[in-house]
């Protein structure tokens, strides 16, 4: 949850909200120029928030051009040159109002109208990510990162080509923080997917942070009660206006292939299925039998060149199903505006009627940039086996 002070909470929790929004604009080298807070239209837009998306953080705001102060061109104030400070704000009981940094962003595809409404510049804007992705973020010689390189450094060589200095990662164990195989990238790659192929390896995901950091974090599904939450939701208070829970079993798998090995051909194997005809798994609810074989290929069904011995793949393949066998809860919850929640956040949620309960990571957020109702995508994981040391 993004930092504000008691009485910025308060505020929040009060049901006629009045808010404000501030524009910071500045030069690439974030040397400040102007600050907008007036001009902004009534229909204003929202802020976008995915932890799926390489571009985590994106708003569209639309500003009000009577005096032709927002053309866009290239020598003007709103041009492809332009990063810009987004806070939202909130009117205190004491009268003054307390602003939230909800993130740095790169200015693109501005866009000016006139018409019998009168004249107005649209603003999109996107984090930082946007320099990594896409054509922006090739590499344009190959780069090769050697088996036993440290994996957070790798991660802030590759983002330093495009002139990133603001790093904020969490601590990673020394064992796990290593280069477990050679990693060569290509005019083909681009720099966000390598930095988040590295990223996967210690468990992490990665993003832009609200306030321009490239953010390292460590989230693990399968742990999640072991997480604080930032915030309760009841059905019946005052933020919460209902939901829809559904099932998402994309990532449900019953059978398990893994393979060791340092070339094509795998030298170690063991595959691990919830097979009815096996003690172990005697009407279990997700054996084969019941809803069919879902078969999960570890290392893409290339031998994984950390394993070498049966006992190794078995293992693997242990964690794996561990991991894949049971259902993800997806609810997407209708809440009055909240500008301090944030993707990966930690939420309770209640709603008995409809079997609503317990800790849910959020995945994703719409944060209207005026004071109406917003989407949260919140999920959970429902695992059925606890204690594996069954499988022998």
């Amino acid at each position: 949850m993004l930092n504000a002070s008691s009485d910025f909470i308060q505020a929040l929790k009060i049901p006629h909200k009045v808010l404000s929004i501030k524009l910071e604009i500045y030069d690439s080298q974030m040397n400040y120029l102007k600050e907008i807070t007036t001009d902004t239209t009534s229909d204003i837009g929202y802020l976008s928030v995915n932890n799926s998306n390489p571009i985590r953080r994106s708003f569209s705001i639309k500003l009000n051009n009577k005096d032709g102060n927002y053309l866009f061109g290239q020598d003007n104030l709103i041009w492809l040159d332009k990063r810009i400070r987004l806070s939202t704000g909130l009117r205190l009981r004491d009268g003054t109002t307390e602003y939230v940094q909800q993130g740095i962003f790169v200015l693109t595809e501005p866009s000016d109208s006139h018409d019998l409404d009168g004249k107005y510049t649209t603003i999109n804007a996107v984090d930082k990510a946007f320099f990594l992705t896409d054509k922006r973020g090739k590499f344009i010689n190959e780069q090769t990162i050697e088996v036993g390189a440290k994996i957070t450094d790798a991660i802030r060589i590759i983002a330093s080509h495009v002139g990133e200095t603001m790093f904020n990662f969490d601590e990673i164990p020394t064992i796990e923080n290593v280069v477990p195989y050679e990693l060569t990238y290509s005019s083909t790659d681009n720099r966000w997917s390598a930095i988040q192929e590295l990223a996967k390896l210690i468990k992490c995901s990665v993003y832009y942070d609200v306030y321009g950091y490239l953010r390292l974090k460590r989230v693990d599904l399968n742990e999640l009660n072991s997480y604080p939450s930032v915030w309760t939701f009841t059905m019946g208070d005052n933020f919460y206006a209902g939901n829809t829970r559904k099932m998402d079993d994309g990532e449900l798998y019953n059978d398990i292939v893994v393979l060791g090995g340092r070339s094509d051909v795998a030298v170690s194997r063991y595959r691990l299925t919830v097979d009815e005809t096996n003690p172990l798994w005697t009407d279990h609810p997700y054996s084969i039998q019941k809803i069919g074989i879902n078969t999960y290929f570890h290392n893409n069904g290339s031998p994984d060149p950390l394993l070498f011995e049966d006992s190794e793949c078995k293992w693997r393949a242990k964690f794996e199903l561990m991991k894949s066998l049971g259902y993800t809860e997806s609810v997407s919850m209708n809440i009055a505006p909240h500008f301090l929640l944030d993707a990966d956040d930690i939420i309770e949620a209640y709603d008995q009627e409809n079997n609503i309960e317990g800790k849910y990571i959020i995945n994703s957020l719409n944060i209207p940039l005026s004071p109406q109702k917003m989407t949260l995508d919140i999920q959970k994981q429902v695992k059925v086996i606890e204690n594996w040391d069954f499988i022998i």
